[in-house]
Protein backbone atom coordinates (compact mmCIF):
# COMPACT_ATOMS: atom_id res chain seq x y z
CA UNK A 1 0.00 0.00 0.00
CA UNK A 2 1.67 3.48 -1.17
CA UNK A 3 2.19 5.92 1.89
CA UNK A 4 -0.14 9.28 1.36
CA UNK A 5 1.76 12.23 0.53
CA UNK A 6 1.41 15.67 1.79
CA UNK A 7 -0.17 16.58 -1.69
CA UNK A 8 -2.59 13.66 -2.03
CA UNK A 9 -5.30 15.70 -1.44
CA UNK A 10 -3.89 17.82 -4.60
CA UNK A 11 -5.04 14.45 -6.96
CA UNK A 12 -8.34 14.75 -5.29
CA UNK A 13 -9.14 18.18 -5.51
CA UNK A 14 -8.75 18.06 -9.73
CA UNK A 15 -11.16 15.04 -9.95
CA UNK A 16 -14.11 15.59 -11.87
CA UNK A 17 -17.33 15.68 -9.97
CA UNK A 18 -18.45 12.74 -11.07
CA UNK A 19 -15.66 10.78 -10.12
CA UNK A 20 -15.93 12.30 -6.32
CA UNK A 21 -19.26 11.24 -6.05
CA UNK A 22 -19.20 7.67 -7.11
CA UNK A 23 -20.71 5.42 -4.41
CA UNK A 24 -18.91 3.32 -2.04
CA UNK A 25 -20.95 0.60 -1.19
CA UNK A 26 -23.97 -0.97 -2.32
CA UNK A 27 -26.60 1.20 -0.41
CA UNK A 28 -25.20 4.02 -1.92
CA UNK A 29 -25.68 2.83 -5.84
CA UNK A 30 -28.23 4.30 -7.45
CA UNK A 31 -30.21 2.46 -10.81
CA UNK A 32 -29.77 -0.93 -12.30
CA UNK A 33 -32.31 -2.72 -9.30
CA UNK A 34 -33.35 -5.76 -11.71
CA UNK A 35 -29.66 -6.52 -10.96
CA UNK A 36 -28.47 -4.76 -7.55
CA UNK A 37 -31.76 -4.53 -6.21
CA UNK A 38 -32.18 -6.47 -2.72
CA UNK A 39 -32.03 -10.01 -3.01
CA UNK A 40 -31.07 -9.34 -6.74
CA UNK A 41 -28.41 -12.14 -8.44
CA UNK A 42 -26.00 -8.94 -8.42
CA UNK A 43 -26.14 -8.18 -5.39
CA UNK A 44 -26.51 -11.42 -4.01
CA UNK A 45 -22.90 -12.18 -5.30
CA UNK A 46 -21.17 -9.02 -4.36
CA UNK A 47 -22.99 -9.70 -0.80
CA UNK A 48 -21.39 -13.46 -0.38
CA UNK A 49 -17.88 -12.20 -1.66
CA UNK A 50 -17.66 -15.16 -3.81
CA UNK A 51 -17.47 -13.44 -6.98
CA UNK A 52 -16.83 -14.90 -10.33
CA UNK A 53 -15.29 -13.59 -13.49
CA UNK A 54 -17.67 -11.83 -15.19
CA UNK A 55 -18.67 -8.96 -17.86
CA UNK A 56 -20.51 -5.89 -17.32
CA UNK A 57 -21.91 -4.23 -20.69
CA UNK A 58 -23.75 -1.38 -20.99
CA UNK A 59 -24.17 2.35 -22.61
CA UNK A 60 -21.62 4.73 -21.21
CA UNK A 61 -22.24 6.30 -17.28
CA UNK A 62 -24.84 3.48 -16.23
CA UNK A 63 -22.51 2.41 -13.58
CA UNK A 64 -20.30 -0.33 -14.91
CA UNK A 65 -16.91 1.33 -13.39
CA UNK A 66 -18.66 2.22 -10.46
CA UNK A 67 -19.40 -1.19 -9.11
CA UNK A 68 -16.04 -1.82 -9.88
CA UNK A 69 -14.67 0.36 -7.54
CA UNK A 70 -17.87 -0.89 -4.74
CA UNK A 71 -16.81 -4.70 -5.46
CA UNK A 72 -12.81 -3.70 -4.62
CA UNK A 73 -14.69 -1.92 -1.30
CA UNK A 74 -16.73 -4.89 -0.26
CA UNK A 75 -14.25 -7.69 -0.97
CA UNK A 76 -11.02 -8.35 1.13
CA UNK A 77 -9.33 -8.83 -2.39
CA UNK A 78 -6.59 -7.36 -4.03
CA UNK A 79 -8.00 -4.95 -6.39
CA UNK A 80 -5.76 -4.11 -9.70
CA UNK A 81 -7.43 -1.43 -12.35
CA UNK A 82 -6.37 -1.77 -16.18
CA UNK A 83 -8.16 0.17 -18.85
CA UNK A 84 -7.59 -1.58 -22.20
CA UNK A 85 -7.66 1.20 -24.70
CA UNK A 86 -4.00 1.35 -23.23
CA UNK A 87 -2.97 -1.67 -21.71
CA UNK A 88 -0.31 -3.86 -22.90
CA UNK A 89 0.21 -7.51 -22.36
CA UNK A 90 3.49 -6.43 -20.12
CA UNK A 91 1.19 -5.06 -18.31
CA UNK A 92 -1.07 -7.70 -17.59
CA UNK A 93 1.73 -9.97 -16.89
CA UNK A 94 3.12 -7.58 -13.99
CA UNK A 95 -0.03 -8.07 -12.46
CA UNK A 96 -0.05 -11.69 -12.69
CA UNK A 97 3.01 -12.11 -11.01
CA UNK A 98 1.50 -9.59 -8.63
CA UNK A 99 -1.38 -11.80 -8.13
CA UNK A 100 1.13 -14.74 -8.02
CA UNK A 101 2.89 -13.61 -4.92
CA UNK A 102 -0.59 -12.51 -3.22
CA UNK A 103 -1.60 -16.04 -3.41
CA UNK A 104 1.67 -17.61 -2.22
CA UNK A 105 2.04 -14.77 0.73
CA UNK A 106 -0.75 -14.55 1.88
CA UNK A 107 -3.08 -16.65 0.30
CA UNK A 108 -5.57 -13.68 -1.08
CA UNK A 109 -7.19 -13.61 -4.46
CA UNK A 110 -6.59 -10.82 -6.95
CA UNK A 111 -9.46 -9.02 -8.64
CA UNK A 112 -8.38 -7.44 -11.64
CA UNK A 113 -11.57 -4.73 -13.17
CA UNK A 114 -10.37 -3.97 -17.29
CA UNK A 115 -12.44 -1.38 -18.55
CA UNK A 116 -13.24 -1.30 -21.93
CA UNK A 117 -12.62 -5.01 -22.66
CA UNK A 118 -13.62 -5.27 -26.15
CA UNK A 119 -10.71 -3.29 -27.18
CA UNK A 120 -8.39 -6.24 -26.21
CA UNK A 121 -7.51 -8.33 -29.30
CA UNK A 122 -7.30 -11.77 -29.72
CA UNK A 123 -3.56 -12.41 -28.25
CA UNK A 124 -4.55 -10.53 -25.38
CA UNK A 125 -8.02 -12.09 -25.01
CA UNK A 126 -6.32 -15.50 -24.99
CA UNK A 127 -3.92 -14.44 -22.58
CA UNK A 128 -6.61 -13.70 -19.98
CA UNK A 129 -8.57 -16.88 -20.54
CA UNK A 130 -5.50 -18.72 -18.96
CA UNK A 131 -5.13 -16.54 -16.10
CA UNK A 132 -8.80 -16.17 -15.06
CA UNK A 133 -9.23 -20.21 -16.05
CA UNK A 134 -6.12 -21.00 -13.79
CA UNK A 135 -8.15 -18.96 -10.94
CA UNK A 136 -4.73 -16.46 -10.58
CA UNK A 137 -7.01 -13.45 -11.37
CA UNK A 138 -10.54 -12.95 -11.27
CA UNK A 139 -11.48 -10.65 -13.70
CA UNK A 140 -14.28 -8.29 -13.90
CA UNK A 141 -14.67 -6.85 -17.58
CA UNK A 142 -16.54 -3.63 -18.88
CA UNK A 143 -17.54 -2.94 -22.16
CA UNK A 144 -19.92 -0.33 -23.79
CA UNK A 145 -20.12 -3.02 -26.34
CA UNK A 146 -22.29 -6.30 -27.05
CA UNK A 147 -19.47 -9.00 -25.63
CA UNK A 148 -20.91 -11.55 -27.91
CA UNK A 149 -20.26 -9.51 -30.75
CA UNK A 150 -16.78 -8.33 -29.19
CA UNK A 151 -15.16 -11.42 -27.46
CA UNK A 152 -13.60 -14.97 -27.47
CA UNK A 153 -16.58 -17.33 -27.62
CA UNK A 154 -14.01 -19.47 -24.69
CA UNK A 155 -13.57 -16.34 -22.73
CA UNK A 156 -17.29 -15.50 -22.87
CA UNK A 157 -17.98 -19.47 -21.39
CA UNK A 158 -15.93 -18.38 -18.32
CA UNK A 159 -17.89 -15.36 -17.75
CA UNK A 160 -21.30 -14.38 -16.22
CA UNK A 161 -22.67 -11.93 -18.51
CA UNK A 162 -24.45 -8.48 -16.90
CA UNK A 163 -26.68 -6.43 -18.82
CA UNK A 164 -26.43 -2.81 -17.63
CA UNK A 165 -29.35 -0.41 -18.80
CA UNK A 166 -29.26 3.74 -19.14
CA UNK A 167 -30.20 5.18 -16.47
CA UNK A 168 -33.93 6.38 -15.87
CA UNK A 169 -34.54 10.06 -15.73
CA UNK A 170 -36.00 9.52 -11.82
CA UNK A 171 -31.93 8.19 -10.97
CA UNK A 172 -30.56 10.85 -12.48
CA UNK A 173 -32.68 13.20 -10.70
CA UNK A 174 -31.51 11.82 -7.16
CA UNK A 175 -27.92 11.96 -8.76
CA UNK A 176 -27.97 15.46 -9.57
CA UNK A 177 -29.62 15.67 -6.27
CA UNK A 178 -26.57 14.51 -4.92
CA UNK A 179 -24.40 16.91 -6.79
CA UNK A 180 -26.46 19.74 -5.09
CA UNK A 181 -25.51 18.91 -1.55
CA UNK A 182 -22.18 18.22 -2.26
CA UNK A 183 -21.88 22.27 -3.62
CA UNK A 184 -24.48 23.36 -1.13
CA UNK A 185 -26.40 24.46 -3.75
CA UNK A 186 -30.00 24.34 -5.95
CA UNK A 187 -30.43 24.04 -9.66
CA UNK A 188 -32.71 26.14 -10.98
CA UNK A 189 -35.83 23.77 -12.15
CA UNK A 190 -35.19 25.16 -16.22
CA UNK A 191 -31.80 23.77 -16.26
CA UNK A 192 -32.14 20.76 -14.41
CA UNK A 193 -34.94 19.91 -16.57
CA UNK A 194 -32.27 20.58 -19.31
CA UNK A 195 -29.71 18.63 -17.93
CA UNK A 196 -31.94 15.61 -17.59
CA UNK A 197 -33.04 15.77 -21.00
CA UNK A 198 -29.17 15.91 -22.64
CA UNK A 199 -27.91 13.42 -19.96
CA UNK A 200 -30.26 10.56 -21.76
CA UNK A 201 -29.16 7.90 -18.96
CA UNK A 202 -25.90 9.00 -18.69
CA UNK A 203 -24.99 10.19 -15.07
CA UNK A 204 -21.37 11.57 -15.54
CA UNK A 205 -23.11 13.83 -18.50
CA UNK A 206 -25.42 14.87 -15.97
CA UNK A 207 -22.56 15.63 -13.12
CA UNK A 208 -20.29 17.81 -15.74
CA UNK A 209 -23.01 20.13 -16.51
CA UNK A 210 -24.29 19.83 -13.28
CA UNK A 211 -20.64 21.01 -12.64
CA UNK A 212 -20.09 23.62 -15.22
CA UNK A 213 -23.07 25.42 -14.38
CA UNK A 214 -22.58 25.65 -10.75
CA UNK A 215 -18.72 26.56 -11.04
CA UNK A 216 -19.82 29.23 -13.46
CA UNK A 217 -23.14 30.49 -12.12
CA UNK A 218 -21.30 33.33 -9.90
CA UNK A 219 -19.25 34.69 -12.38
CA UNK A 220 -22.18 37.52 -13.30
CA UNK A 221 -23.22 35.43 -17.10
CA UNK A 222 -25.65 33.20 -15.75
CA UNK A 223 -27.93 34.22 -18.67
CA UNK A 224 -25.29 33.35 -21.08
CA UNK A 225 -25.11 29.75 -19.17
CA UNK A 226 -28.30 29.10 -19.39
CA UNK A 227 -28.76 29.60 -23.06
CA UNK A 228 -25.48 27.68 -23.50
CA UNK A 229 -27.46 24.90 -22.39
CA UNK A 230 -30.59 25.40 -24.10
CA UNK A 231 -28.50 25.43 -27.13
CA UNK A 232 -27.32 22.04 -26.10
CA UNK A 233 -30.66 20.16 -25.17
CA UNK A 234 -30.96 18.27 -27.37
CA UNK A 235 -33.63 17.15 -30.52
CA UNK A 236 -35.07 14.23 -28.62
CA UNK A 237 -34.87 13.13 -24.70
CA UNK A 238 -37.00 10.62 -24.24
CA UNK A 239 -36.46 7.00 -25.12
CA UNK A 240 -39.76 6.59 -26.88
CA UNK A 241 -38.94 9.08 -29.16
CA UNK A 242 -35.41 7.79 -29.62
CA UNK A 243 -37.49 4.87 -30.97
CA UNK A 244 -40.17 7.06 -32.91
CA UNK A 245 -37.77 8.82 -34.59
CA UNK A 246 -35.64 5.70 -35.63
CA UNK A 247 -39.18 3.79 -36.43
CA UNK A 248 -39.85 7.18 -39.00
CA UNK A 249 -36.10 6.78 -40.38
CA UNK A 250 -37.14 2.99 -41.31
CA UNK A 251 -40.43 3.54 -42.60
CA UNK A 252 -39.44 7.11 -44.75
CA UNK A 253 -36.79 4.37 -46.54
CA UNK A 254 -39.73 1.84 -47.00
CA UNK A 255 -41.62 4.47 -48.25
CA UNK A 256 -38.79 5.23 -50.98
CA UNK A 257 -38.87 9.25 -49.29
CA UNK A 258 -34.76 10.29 -49.10
CA UNK A 259 -35.91 13.91 -48.24
CA UNK A 260 -37.70 12.47 -45.17
CA UNK A 261 -35.27 9.33 -44.35
CA UNK A 262 -31.92 11.56 -44.43
CA UNK A 263 -34.01 14.34 -42.11
CA UNK A 264 -34.72 11.31 -39.31
CA UNK A 265 -31.38 10.46 -39.76
CA UNK A 266 -29.97 13.84 -39.31
CA UNK A 267 -32.16 13.96 -36.27
CA UNK A 268 -31.12 10.94 -34.64
CA UNK A 269 -26.90 12.20 -35.44
CA UNK A 270 -28.20 15.65 -33.80
CA UNK A 271 -29.91 14.05 -30.83
CA UNK A 272 -26.49 12.67 -29.98
CA UNK A 273 -27.39 9.04 -31.28
CA UNK A 274 -24.47 6.14 -31.35
CA UNK A 275 -23.78 6.11 -35.59
CA UNK A 276 -22.86 2.78 -35.14
CA UNK A 277 -26.97 1.96 -33.64
CA UNK A 278 -28.39 3.75 -37.23
CA UNK A 279 -26.03 1.55 -39.32
CA UNK A 280 -26.97 -1.22 -37.60
CA UNK A 281 -30.75 -0.58 -38.52
CA UNK A 282 -30.02 0.66 -42.51
CA UNK A 283 -28.16 -3.06 -42.45
CA UNK A 284 -31.58 -4.86 -41.10
CA UNK A 285 -33.45 -2.61 -43.60
CA UNK A 286 -31.51 -3.66 -46.52
CA UNK A 287 -32.83 -7.14 -45.99
CA UNK A 288 -36.32 -6.46 -44.54
CA UNK A 289 -37.73 -3.68 -47.12
CA UNK A 290 -35.25 -4.30 -49.96
CA UNK A 291 -33.89 -7.90 -50.41
CA UNK A 292 -33.58 -9.27 -53.66
CA UNK A 293 -35.47 -6.10 -55.25
CA UNK A 294 -31.42 -4.60 -54.90
CA UNK A 295 -28.72 -6.74 -53.36
CA UNK A 296 -26.39 -3.96 -53.56
CA UNK A 297 -28.12 -2.47 -50.47
CA UNK A 298 -27.25 -4.93 -48.42
CA UNK A 299 -23.43 -4.54 -49.90
CA UNK A 300 -23.66 -0.38 -49.59
CA UNK A 301 -25.43 -0.72 -46.02
CA UNK A 302 -22.88 -3.34 -44.29
CA UNK A 303 -20.35 -0.74 -45.65
CA UNK A 304 -21.87 1.90 -43.74
CA UNK A 305 -22.15 -0.24 -40.59
CA UNK A 306 -18.26 -1.17 -41.15
CA UNK A 307 -17.43 3.04 -41.55
CA UNK A 308 -19.14 3.64 -38.07
CA UNK A 309 -17.11 1.50 -36.60
CA UNK A 310 -13.73 3.35 -37.90
CA UNK A 311 -14.83 7.07 -37.97
CA UNK A 312 -16.79 8.93 -35.96
CA UNK A 313 -19.21 11.93 -35.95
CA UNK A 314 -18.76 14.54 -37.76
CA UNK A 315 -17.75 12.47 -41.17
CA UNK A 316 -18.96 9.44 -40.51
CA UNK A 317 -22.69 11.75 -41.24
CA UNK A 318 -21.93 11.79 -44.83
CA UNK A 319 -21.71 7.93 -45.09
CA UNK A 320 -24.65 7.42 -43.31
CA UNK A 321 -26.21 9.84 -45.63
CA UNK A 322 -25.02 8.06 -48.88
CA UNK A 323 -26.66 4.62 -47.02
CA UNK A 324 -29.89 6.19 -46.31
CA UNK A 325 -30.72 7.73 -49.39
CA UNK A 326 -29.04 4.72 -51.23
CA UNK A 327 -32.10 2.31 -49.52
CA UNK A 328 -34.80 4.68 -49.90
CA UNK A 329 -34.64 5.06 -53.60
CA UNK A 330 -33.91 1.30 -54.29
CA UNK A 331 -36.47 -0.69 -55.67
CA UNK A 332 -38.46 -2.87 -52.41
CA UNK A 333 -39.15 -6.41 -52.44
CA UNK A 334 -39.60 -8.03 -48.30
CA UNK A 335 -39.66 -11.72 -49.87
CA UNK A 336 -36.82 -12.54 -47.44
CA UNK A 337 -38.35 -11.31 -45.08
CA UNK A 338 -41.82 -13.18 -45.35
CA UNK A 339 -39.61 -16.43 -46.42
CA UNK A 340 -38.06 -16.91 -43.15
CA UNK A 341 -40.93 -15.88 -41.17
CA UNK A 342 -42.39 -18.43 -42.95
CA UNK A 343 -40.30 -20.57 -42.33
CA UNK A 344 -39.63 -20.89 -38.85
CA UNK A 345 -44.29 -20.16 -38.36
CA UNK A 346 -44.02 -23.96 -40.23
CA UNK A 347 -40.87 -25.46 -37.90
CA UNK A 348 -42.64 -24.17 -34.72
CA UNK A 349 -45.86 -25.56 -35.98
CA UNK A 350 -43.96 -29.20 -36.27
CA UNK A 351 -42.85 -29.60 -39.68
CA UNK A 352 -39.40 -31.10 -38.88
CA UNK A 353 -38.63 -33.18 -41.84
CA UNK A 354 -35.73 -35.02 -42.16
CA UNK A 355 -32.71 -34.84 -44.19
CA UNK A 356 -33.41 -36.67 -47.63
CA UNK A 357 -30.42 -39.63 -47.59
CA UNK A 358 -28.98 -38.16 -51.32
CA UNK A 359 -28.30 -35.15 -49.68
CA UNK A 360 -26.83 -35.41 -46.63
CA UNK A 361 -23.21 -36.22 -45.39
CA UNK A 362 -23.45 -39.65 -46.73
CA UNK A 363 -24.99 -38.77 -49.61
CA UNK A 364 -26.07 -41.82 -51.43
CA UNK A 365 -27.34 -41.04 -54.58
CA UNK A 366 -26.71 -37.41 -54.63
CA UNK A 367 -26.09 -35.65 -58.44
CA UNK A 368 -23.48 -33.30 -58.62
CA UNK A 369 -24.56 -30.07 -60.15
CA UNK A 370 -21.41 -29.00 -61.80
CA UNK A 371 -21.38 -32.40 -63.63
CA UNK A 372 -24.42 -31.63 -66.00
CA UNK A 373 -25.32 -28.71 -68.24
CA UNK A 374 -26.01 -25.48 -67.07
CA UNK A 375 -24.34 -26.57 -63.61
CA UNK A 376 -28.09 -27.77 -62.93
CA UNK A 377 -29.87 -30.50 -62.99
CA UNK A 378 -33.14 -31.41 -60.89
CA UNK A 379 -33.30 -33.48 -57.85
CA UNK A 380 -35.34 -33.06 -54.33
CA UNK A 381 -33.31 -30.98 -51.47
CA UNK A 382 -36.34 -31.61 -49.11
CA UNK A 383 -39.10 -34.05 -48.61
CA UNK A 384 -42.05 -32.08 -48.85
CA UNK A 385 -41.39 -29.66 -51.93
CA UNK A 386 -45.12 -28.79 -53.02
CA UNK A 387 -44.62 -25.59 -50.42
CA UNK A 388 -43.15 -22.72 -51.46
CA UNK A 389 -41.13 -20.12 -49.08
CA UNK A 390 -39.54 -17.76 -51.31
CA UNK A 391 -42.11 -15.69 -53.15
CA UNK A 392 -40.05 -13.63 -55.75
CA UNK A 393 -41.60 -9.68 -55.81
CA UNK A 394 -42.95 -7.80 -58.72
CA UNK A 395 -40.02 -5.69 -59.16
CA UNK A 396 -37.40 -6.17 -62.63
CA UNK A 397 -34.65 -7.94 -60.71
CA UNK A 398 -37.06 -10.90 -59.00
CA UNK A 399 -39.08 -11.29 -62.22
CA UNK A 400 -35.95 -12.52 -63.57
CA UNK A 401 -35.76 -14.59 -60.81
CA UNK A 402 -39.07 -15.76 -61.34
CA UNK A 403 -38.05 -16.57 -64.55
CA UNK A 404 -35.29 -18.13 -64.13
CA UNK A 405 -36.58 -20.39 -61.51
CA UNK A 406 -39.52 -21.39 -63.53
CA UNK A 407 -37.29 -22.32 -66.22
CA UNK A 408 -34.91 -24.23 -63.89
CA UNK A 409 -37.76 -26.58 -62.12
CA UNK A 410 -40.55 -26.47 -64.81
CA UNK A 411 -42.62 -29.75 -64.86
Amino acid sequence: METPTLFQNNYHDIKPLALKLRPKTLEEFIGQEELLGEGKLLNKIIKSGKISNMILYGPPGCGKSSLGEIISNELNCNIENLNATIASLNDLREIVEKAKKSIELYNKKTVLFLDEIHRFNKMQQDALLSYTESGILILIGATTENPYHNLNNALLSRCLIFEFKPLERKDIEKILIKGEKYYNKILPSNIKNIILDISQGDCRIALNYLELFFNNSESGNLEDIEKLFSKRKVSYHKEEDKYNIISAMIKSIRGSDPDSAVYWMGRLLYGGEDPRYIARRLVISASEDIGMANPEALVIATSAYTASEKIGMPEIRIILAHAVIYLAISSKSNSCYNSINEVLEDIKNGDMQEVPLHISDRAVGYKYPHDYEGNFVKQNYRKNTSKKYYKPGNNKFEIQIKDKLDRLWKK
